[in-house]
């Protein structure tokens, strides 16, 4: 969505061609081996995952409330820090490290934005090429931050983070590609602490059938856990969901419309143009993100798209704002969340937003 922006889609084209070479200036990579595309989990060079086990705390509702029925905060381009000397308002921005807007911000949601160099070095994460500030250089050490927050917090709901691949991939390594992103997650985070598209298919004929027909597993199931989805709508989204047919063996969801074999997440980036598939969305029990605001949103509209969010039901609302910045009067936020609340549209009418989680001890 673009809400203001004065950047025009030729610009933009401009900008992401302009990435490559100056990433591989200014971030430092692992070398690791090329994964194998059919045992990408042999790579001598991961390292061990993070220590986990499930929490211990069982609220009442949890065998009732499903991940689709909560409404979150998240941020757009989640590990972004403004470069020094920037003169485009879309970059004028700042987040804090991961942890913090996961623990003092409450959020829910993250979008880390990747670029593959090449296949023998670690997944970056920065937003282009001339947008390069972030607060952890590598997927690796992005999810790291994650999984060590998420350890010390068992119990919170699923924490559901975007992937959205910028450059490196191509068709003709799609299979080494999916293999190495893959790795990568499990070299920080085990299996189980995943939520899946197979766990959540369940017993069903396809991924979608089983949303459409019982929704999303219980908090109960995925409290301290993660999902992942990718952030592409074009060949590679086509490529790693089978021509989205199946996810079967896979780590990621996909962005996906009611109806498909795959329907699990929608992403929906603008709550008002598209207001009438979101609801067709939540309809067929998907989860969907939408944004609130761009970078460059005055603080009226950002707090407009903000209040269109809530009221569409959207699962996820993602913010550049997520705290009070010098400049702005204003800051998205949860009404009544703690941090999350019972979503308007899909929770059912016994749900308390404390039910959902609390930051409190």
């Amino acid at each position: 969505m673009s809400l203001g922006s004065p950047l025009s889609r030729a610009a933009l084209a401009l900008v992401v061609l302009l990435a490559i070479p100056i990433a591989a200036c200014s971030s430092t990579s692992t070398t690791t081996s090329t994964p194998d595309a059919g045992d990408a989990g042999d790579d001598a060079n991961l390292p061990v995952p993070l220590p986990w086990s499930p929490g211990t705390r069982h609220l009442p509702e949890d065998d009732v409330l499903r991940v689709h029925h909560v409404q979150s905060l998240g941020t757009h381009n989640s590990y972004h820090v403004e470069s020094p000397g920037n003169t485009v308002p879309d970059f004028h921005y700042s987040l804090a490290p991961l942890d913090v807007q996961l623990g003092q911000q409450g959020l829910r949601q993250l979008e880390l934005d990747v670029h593959l160099i090449a296949l023998d070095a670690d997944f970056q994460v920065f937003h282009l090429g001339i947008d390069s500030g972030t607060t952890c250089k590598t997927l690796r050490e992005c999810l790291t931050v994650i999984g060590t927050w998420s350890g010390a917090h068992r119990d919170h709901e699923p924490i559901y983070i975007q992937i959205e691949p910028k450059t490196g991939f191509a068709p003709e390594i799609a299979d080494a590609y999916f293999a190495k992103i893959e790795a990568e997650i499990l070299s920080v985070l085990v299996r189980e602490r995943i939520v899946t598209p197979d766990e959540v298919r369940g017993s069903g004929a396809t991924l979608g059938a089983t949303v459409a027909k019982e929704g999303w597993p219980t908090l109960g199931r995925t409290r301290g856990r993660i999902i992942f989805t990718f952030d592409e709508s074009g060949p590679l989204r086509d490529a790693y969901s089978r021509g989205r047919t199946s996810l079967a063996g896979r780590l990621l969801f996909v962005d996906s419309s009611p109806g498909d074999p795959v329907a699990a997440v929608a992403i929906l980036n603008d709550p008002v143009a598209n207001a009438a598939a979101i609801k067709a969305a939540l309809a067929a029990n998907m989860i969907v993100r939408t944004m609130a605001d761009d970078p460059a949103t005055d603080d009226a509209a950002a707090q407009a798209g903000l209040q269109a969010s809530l009221a569409v039901g959207a699962t996820w609302i993602s913010t550049n704002f997520p705290a009070l910045v010098a400049g702005r009067t204003t800051f998205a936020s949860i009404p009544g969340g703690t941090p999350s609340r019972c979503n308007p549209v899909t929770a059912p009418a016994s749900c308390a937003a404390a039910d959902i989680e609390s930051l409190a001890p």
